[in-house]
């Protein structure tokens, strides 16, 4: 974990497809025109269009979710550095590169691009991601000037659209967890880097332009908020799980009320059943997941924030006086750490 890369450190570039159309060709055309040497994987979760583009096809033999899929094709990369992609993403000249160079430093575990938007490339999709203290997680610097970050920045967690990892550390982290499916395992994968005190950065010399829709689906929010409680109930510390109680009852509760405003009530509620059927499943994950532990809590809470305020979405009434009680009363809680 700790031995800087080779200058000529192999790249293995994972996509995970499905449904991918002309998108996936796309993806493809572009990391063979600026990276011809690396190994490209393509993990067929159905419907992988790939149009001619050349890669080594893994078919999943369903549908397994980003996560599984992104899991899948690591495991048949030979690289030393993993690249995962996602299939509506497009690499510019020299960003794959650029992020191999920044896992040189040993004291950083992942970097991720500079995420643009592709229809409006002079803006961010992606700054890297921002973490509530409930788990609830977005991409920040949303919409903002590309050219406003321009140093190398430690951010809470990576955006799993593009990131990259050696190979040796994302198997000493466990890697992503097939059981998420998809949402929230780059934030899981981020935060167990975190835990060892590995550093998680945005690299600015890498950029990647993305076909970003955020789409409010009922099972993409069911999903997210499923996740999130695995998230949670695995990566925080039980003192830290104490102290923000009344917190996580809040959302909670807010969570249920929203999803029952808008008709996913139902997921919401398969989403406590699925965790509550699993509890074997559940504490094993968190035990690997906290033997991974190297800082103390008092050095993670700094990558969480009190606040809520994702910029692609519009937030429900009375979120200002939620945000102040929950920043009030984190700046008296967190003295206890």
């Amino acid at each position: 974990m700790g031995e800087p890369l080779a200058r000529s450190a192999s790249l293995s570039v994972v996509v995970v497809a499905y449904r991918s159309g002309p998108s996936l060709q796309r993806c493809l055309r572009a990391v063979h025109e600026h990276s011809p040497e690396a190994e490209v994987i393509v993990v067929d979760n159905g419907g992988a269009e790939l149009g001619g583009e050349q890669a080594l096809v893994v078919d999943a033999g369903g549908n397994l979710g980003y996560a599984g899929g992104a899991a899948l094709g690591a495991s048949t990369a030979g690289g030393e550095v993993l690249v995962f992609l996602n299939q509506d993403a497009v690499v510019e000249p020299g960003a794959l590169e650029a992020l191999a160079r920044t896992l040189e430093d040993p004291a950083v575990g992942i970097a991720m691009a500079r995420l643009r938007l592709l229809d409006r490339p002079e803006l961010l999709n992606s700054g890297g991601t921002v973490v509530h203290l409930s788990g609830i997680a977005w991409a920040g610097r949303f919409e903002q000037p590309a050219e406003s970050l321009g140093e190398r920045a430690d951010v809470p967690a990576p955006s799993g659209a593009a990131l990259a990892i050696r190979r040796e550390l994302y198997a000493e982290l466990g890697g992503f967890s097939p059981e998420l499916f998809m949402y929230l395992e780059d934030l899981e994968l981020g935060w167990r880097a975190r835990l060892q005190a590995l550093r998680v950065v945005v690299e600015p010399g890498a950029d990647v332009l993305h076909e970003y829709e955020f789409s409010r689906n009922a099972d993409k929010l069911a999903l997210l908020e499923r996740n999130r409680l695995v998230f949670v109930l695995s990566a925080y510390s039980l003192r830290l799980l104490l102290l923000l109680g009344p917190v996580l009852f809040a959302v909670e509760l807010a969570m249920l009320g929203l999803s029952a405003r808008q008709r996913w009530l139902g997921g919401k509620l398969r989403g406590y059943g699925w965790v509550l059927a699993r509890p074997r499943w559940l504490l094993r994950h968190r035990r690997e997941t906290q033997r991974l532990r190297r800082v103390r809590d008092r050095e993670l809470v700094r990558f969480l924030t009190p606040t809520l305020d994702p910029r692609m979405i519009e937030l429900p009434r009375g979120a200002g006086a939620f945000n102040g009680a929950v920043e009030r009363y984190w700046r008296l809680a967190r003295k206890a750490l």
